[in-house]
């Protein structure tokens, strides 16, 4: 058999603590107000053992109406119901309630128990057999077969035993029932600190945890290890899924905890204070107002907040959006029971669609799509690319839509670029080329002096600063970190080549002293001038060191005069470089500073070395 956790349910009074007390010999009432009041006020828990030697737990959880937020908290987790429904009373309040709350929470298995059957007639069981088939016909709980008990026949419980047995194996046996989950999670509604034990965290256990394994605790996103763990008061070296389980966990005080914080292996669960939701209807059939101020008990927490309408007029599936006070640590799919903040009622229940949602508009359809697909679990990724108009992030992707893989071999009109973990639609990128096309074609026309836009300027204005233009390479060519048109080409005019003639005039007779800025500033004045000059730098005719420009051949030349100078010395010191080159101190240094900035030579004192 598989491990079960088993629930009770019913209205206050109606035998719940009694009937775990009658299964398993142990009184779940353990608080003192408990004691006094009758009644429960928190979880409790107890062990029932199987005929087979194994362990099901069961959780008795409170009916009294102010304590509903731990009826809803014990239900995380609980596969099995136990509903308890008093002979002498009948249907009450918090027997609808709790009914609703099952069904919003998905739990569909169990047995409607008729308790105190000692205290009514024989007739007025028939009767209320009747009552409750009428009310529990709305297909959720026909199944449900019902028990009578009574605390003054053992036999009675005897029945209900074995019942529970043959009910749990029969779903043992459903391929339905077995399943796996990849990752542990534990939502905590019980800390202990022991003297001399340290930290001690108890709850429901969703998948399989090791001693000795690491775990992280939301919110405060705390690596902590396990040193122990406990099932029903024994010492295990594994917890094993939908176990009550104890961990003793290292690296964080009892006193940091609070319930409801989450213990997990998933380090992607997400804190927000905004959640997608899909609504789940009560039976009344009442959808709340828009704004409605609500405590979402999720888990085994409450929280406060408010819901949005995401579209004005609902037919089928109900969206909201949540708003909430403070951030909450949720996962895709998890439930949840809306209740108003005022009079506490219960308004319906919540399933996580979008962890990850945002502030929008109303009647947002790109948005409502988006929910969509979450709700379905299956995303047509060409419609979702093509909406997006722009590159995705396959990471990003598989986030967003709680996916583990994202199989697009038979897309056709899906480009994927592994080595970026990019996606994109074939016509948005299509798009993206043209713009980026007509971009170019206008700045060759209007500098037509020009190699082209660096790559940096066409990153930022297309891509958001990301190196993505190397996936247009087909189209557009890169040289020395300029993007063209792949066709284009520099075509000089005939007014163009006698202004760079000129040029070359002017720095062949200053030779290595070149042109200094001031100097520049002055030609400058002359526009076909200054774009002559500016082509002939940016094609490294010309180059610039220090505060002067030169020909690029007598930048050559003069590193050619250094180099045969080491040939026959160590060092060089900056009178022996001018002599060298035949200018000023004041040039030969600019060069021996450039030298130095590329690492030829090396300055050590008043001379320098080959840098080595």
């Amino acid at each position: 058999m598989r491990n079960w956790v088993i629930g009770t349910a019913g209205h206050i009074d109606h035998g719940k603590t009694t009937l775990v007390k009658m299964l398993t010999n142990i009184d779940t009432d353990n608080l003192k107000e408990e004691k006094e009041r009758g009644m429960t006020i928190d979880l409790g828990f107890a062990p029932l053992l199987t005929p087979d030697g194994n362990t099901i737990s069961i959780i008795d959880v409170p009916g009294h109406e102010k304590f509903i937020k731990n009826m809803v908290a014990g239900a995380k987790g609980i596969d099995f119901v136990l509903f308890l429904i008093a002979a002498d009373d009948g249907i009450m309040p918090q027997t609808i309630e709790h009914k609703e709350i099952l069904k919003l929470l998905g739990v569909n298995k169990g047995i409607l128990v008729l308790s105190k059957i000692d205290l009514v007639s024989d007739s007025r069981v028939s009767e209320l057999k009747a009552e409750i088939s009428q009310t529990f016909s709305d297909g959720y709980f026909n199944d449900f077969p019902i028990v009578e008990v009574s605390s003054k026949d053992s036999l009675s419980y005897k029945n209900l035993y074995n019942l529970i047995i043959s009910e749990l194996n029969s779903f043992s046996n459903s391929e339905k029932y077995n399943f796996e989950t990849s990752s542990f999670r534990l939502d905590i509604d019980k800390i202990y600190s022991p003297k001399g034990v340290g930290t001690i965290v108890s709850g429901t256990s969703i998948g399989n945890i090791k001693k000795n394994d690491s775990l992280t605790i939301f919110p405060q996103n705390q690596k902590v290890k396990i040193k122990a763990i406990q099932v029903h008061g024994k010492e295990v070296e594994e917890v094993f899924s939908h176990q009550r389980c104890a961990l003793n966990i290292s690296n964080i005080n009892a006193k940091d905890i609070a319930r409801g914080n989450i213990l997990t292996s998933n380090t992607s669960l997400v804190c927000t204070k905004i959640l997608d939701v899909l609504f789940s209807k009560i039976s009344t059939d009442k959808i709340p107002k828009n704004n409605t101020k609500i405590r979402l008990n999720i888990g085994t927490a409450e929280y406060y907040g408010k819901l949005k309408y995401l579209k004005d007029e609902y037919s089928d599936d109900i969206f909201f959006q949540l708003i909430m006070d403070e951030y909450i640590c949720i996962d895709f799919d998890d439930i949840g029971i809306l209740r108003s903040l005022a009079q506490s009622e219960l308004l319906g229940g919540i399933r996580v669609l979008n962890p990850n949602a945002v502030s929008t508009k109303k009647n947002n359809a790109k948005y409502l799509k988006k929910l969509n697909y979450l709700l379905n679990k299956k995303i047509n990724f060409s419609e979702y690319l093509l909406e997006e108009g722009y590159f995705v992030s396959i990471q990003n992707l598989k986030k967003e839509f709680n996916l583990k893989d994202i199989d697009i071999s038979k897309e056709s009109d899906i480009l994927l670029f592994s080595d970026e973990d990019l996606l994109i639609h074939k016509n948005n990128f299509e798009k993206i080329k043209c713009e980026i096309s007509l971009y170019l074609d206008n700045f060759h026309k209007q500098n037509p002096l020009s190699n082209g836009v660096s790559s940096a300027t066409i990153n930022n204005i297309f891509f958001n600063n990301l190196n993505l233009i190397k996936l247009f390479s087909e189209v557009f060519k890169e040289v020395d970190g300029f993007i063209s048109l792949k066709n284009f080409k520099v075509k000089l005019s005939k007014d163009e080549k006698k202004m760079k003639d000129e040029i070359f005039f002017i720095l062949k007779k200053e030779k290595f002293n070149g042109i200094n800025k001031k100097d520049l500033d002055n030609l400058f004045k002359n526009r076909l001038f200054k774009n002559m000059f500016m082509y002939l730098l940016n094609n490294k005719f010309i180059i610039e060191i220090g505060e002067i420009f030169i020909l690029n051949g007598f930048y050559k030349e003069a590193l050619t005069q250094l180099n045969i100078f080491f040939n026959n010395h160590d060092k060089i010191t900056l009178a022996q470089f001018r002599n060298l080159l035949n200018c000023s101190r004041k040039i030969a240094l600019i060069y021996l500073e450039e030298f130095d900035k590329n690492k030829v030579t090396k300055k050590i004192d008043d001379y320098r070395v080959l840098f080595s």
